[in-house]
C-alpha cells in the first residue's frame, strides 16, 4: 500500500435509507471494533497506519505467496481467487504488526495474534486469470475462530446494495509501500468510487467489479484479496460493511485499480458456508502476465 503525500484521512462514512430496518447479515454479530464508531472520526496522518484495534476482522494468509482477506464467520475468510496456491496455507488473525510478537500502544496491548491452517482454498468456480473476473475466494479454516474484542468479522450485506451510496471506501493491507517490499504494519488508504471506465484500460470492467482511485495513497502488491470497506450507520449501529476484495492494478500501484464487487457473489459464499465448503473447485493456473497484487 504506497502513500505519497501526509494529509488527514477519515473513515468513510454513511447511512442507509428506507429499507434499513430489512438490512441481514452473514454474520449478526460483525462490523464493530472496540474502537466503536471512533473509527469514523479517528484521524491517520498520512493515510499509512491503520487503527490498530479497529480492524479486529482482517486476516493474514501466508502461504507461497502473501495475501491479505477479512474474516467472515468464524470458520471462512474472503480473499481473492488469485491468491490461492498449491501450498498449504496459515491465516493469522488479530495480527497488526508482523515483525513483533505482543503490539502495544498508548490505548493498550494486543494479545498474540492466532494462527489457524486453512483447510480448502475454495475459488469462484467461473474464475479465470484471464480477464479477471469472478476473482474471489474463501478459504475454510481448519478449526473454528473464536470471536474476540480483537478477532471478529466483517459485515457482508446478504440483502442490501450499498455500493450506490459510497463514494469513498477504506482499504487496508500489508502491501508494499513507496519505502520497502512489505508493511509489517497494517496499512490504511482511503479511496475514491470512481465510474468503471477509468479502468478501462485494463480491457472489460463489469459490474462485478468496482473501480477506485487514490489521491494520496493506493492498493499494491501484497494488499490482494483484502477488504475495501465503508462505515454504515444501520437502525443507530455503526458497522464496518465489506463492499469489495483487492483484485488487481497497475504495476506501479499508483494508477485506478480494480476490486471484486461482493453484491454479485452473496449468494455463492451463503451457498458455501451453508454447506462447509463441501464442493472443492480445481486450482487455475495463473499466467506469466498478471498485475495482481499478491506478494
Amino acid at each position: 500500500m504506497k502513500t505519497a503525500a501526509a494529509v488527514i484521512t477519515l473513515l468513510p462514512f454513511l447511512t442507509l435509507g428506507n429499507g434499513q430496518s430489512s438490512v441481514s447479515f452473514l454474520e449478526p454479530n460483525c462490523g464493530i471494533s472496540i474502537s466503536g464508531s471512533r473509527n469514523s472520526k479517528t484521524r491517520v496522518v498520512g493515510g499509512q497506519v491503520a487503527d490498530m484495534f479497529g480492524n479486529p476482522w482482517m486476516a493474514f494468509i501466508q502461504s507461497s505467496i502473501f495475501c491479505g482477506g477479512s474474516l467472515i464467520t468464524i470458520r471462512y475468510v474472503l480473499t481473492a481467487a488469485h491468491c490461492r496456491s498449491n501450498s498449504p496455507a496459515v491465516v493469522y488473525l488479530g495480527e497488526f504488526d508482523r515483525s513483533t510478537n505482543i503490539d502495544c500502544s498508548s490505548r493498550g496491548c494486543l494479545p498474540n495474534a492466532v494462527g489457524i491452517h486453512v483447510d480448502a482454498q475454495l475459488g469462484h468456480p467461473s474464475y479465470t486469470d484471464f480477464g479477471h473476473h469472478n476473482d474471489i475466494a474463501l478459504f475454510r479454516l481448519a478449526r473454528p475462530v473464536q470471536y474476540t474484542d480483537y478477532i471478529k468479522p466483517i459485515c457482508v450485506l446478504t440483502n442490501y446494495d450499498p455500493l450506490p451510496l459510497i463514494r469513498s471506501f477504506t482499504a487496508t493491507g500489508w502491501g508494499e509501500t513507496a519505502f520497502s517490499r512489505g508493511s509489517n504494519r497494517l496499512l490504511t488508504a482511503t479511496l475514491s468510487h470512481v465510474d468503471r471506465s477509468y479502468c478501462s484500460i485494463y480491457g472489460r470492467v463489469d459490474s462485478s467489479q468496482i473501480c477506485v482511485a487514490g489521491y494520496d495513497s493506493h492498493v499494491c502488491r501484497g494488499d490482494s484479496g483484502g477488504p475495501l470497506f465503508a462505515m454504515v450507520n444501520i437502525k443507530g449501529v455503526h458497522r464496518v460493511v465489506q463492499a469489495g476484495v483487492v483484485s488487481f492494478g497497475h504495476q506501479n500501484c499508483r494508477h485506478v485499480s480494480v476490486f471484486t464487487n461482493v453484491v454479485p457473489y452473496v449468494n455463492w459464499i451463503v451457498d458455501v458456508v451453508r454447506r462447509g465448503g463441501a464442493q472443492l473447485y480445481p486450482q487455475v493456473p495463473r499466467p506469466n502476465r498478471y498485475w495482481y497484487f499478491s506478494g
